[in-house]
């Protein structure tokens, strides 16, 4: 497993002159980039759940696109699971079970909606809208959030990094634009939302920084769960993009740095 953080951030806040103590709750967020169940990379996936299981982080934030709703897709690379959706929601529930199980009671969970879940409510608005107005339509109720004290995000998202600074959480697709430059969508994001940003979406690792307005920001793009060798990649070839299995730490205790300690799979 390899494990690699950034420890180059430097304040530019001075405090010369000032005598303080702040006292705050120390909060270790664990990030969740895109699985695409049933297509996750089941080996740092476990690790994943291990790490979970052992270092009890206050909060997990699931980027989105944790299923990858394949059977609803319109550009559908594998026809042979268009008639399979009940099977990606029970992987789906499973999934989510163990975040539960490896965090305890305790731990927030937060579920923020990706463009593939949206998968789910274009289906449904786009062939089948009289199932809008049903209980229970949602794909929400279906992966049983609610049964797994797992939230679904409606609002801002945050949580405390190192260095006495913020992140917020994109899932990426809500804010236009892209780019083929590892970290730099979330950068974009960042600028134009005036605040540092971890997003998925991209599939990509990287941080960037940037000064905007006199303020430093900064960008993140944490990976992706998902598995090269799983139906729904087999359309990408054998020239694979420069997507990274990995997940994120963040833990505000760091004095020294904001950025998240990124956890690799090994020989990806």
């Amino acid at each position: 497993m390899l494990i690699f953080s950034f420890n180059d951030w430097k304040s530019s806040r001075s405090t010369r002159g000032l005598s303080f103590v702040i006292l705050q709750t120390m909060v270790k967020t664990v990030v969740v980039p895109d699985v695409h169940v049933p297509f996750e990379h089941k080996a740092h996936v476990r690790r994943m759940l291990k790490y979970i299981k052992e270092e009890k982080p206050k909060k997990i934030v699931m980027l989105g696109d944790v299923l990858d709703f394949h059977a609803l897709t319109y550009h559908r690379k594998q026809k042979d699971w268009r008639d399979r959706l009940l099977e990606e929601v029970s992987a789906g529930r499973k999934f989510l079970q163990s975040i539960r199980r490896s965090a305890g009671n305790s731990a927030e969970i937060i579920f923020i909606e990706g463009n593939h879940e949206d998968r789910w409510n274009r289906y449904v608005e786009q062939r089948a809208p009289h199932l809008a107005d049903l209980q229970h339509s949602h794909w929400s109720s279906h992966l049983a959030l609610e049964q797994f004290g797992i939230e679904l995000a409606s609002g801002a998202v945050r949580t405390k990094a190192g260095a006495g600074q913020t992140v917020r959480f994109l899932h990426g697709h809500e804010v236009k634009g892209s780019s083929r430059i590892a970290g730099n969508h979330a950068l974009n994001c960042a600028r134009k939302l005036g605040e540092n940003v971890h997003c998925g979406h991209t599939h990509r690792l990287g941080v960037l920084c940037a000064t905007v307005g006199g303020k430093t920001l900064f960008g993140v793009e944490g990976g992706w769960l998902g598995d090269w060798t799983s139906p729904a990649t087999k359309y990408i070839g054998i020239a694979r993009p420069d997507w990274r299995v990995a997940f994120a730490v963040y833990d505000s205790k760091n004095k020294t740095s904001p950025f998240p300690k990124m956890i690799m799979a090994p020989n990806d």
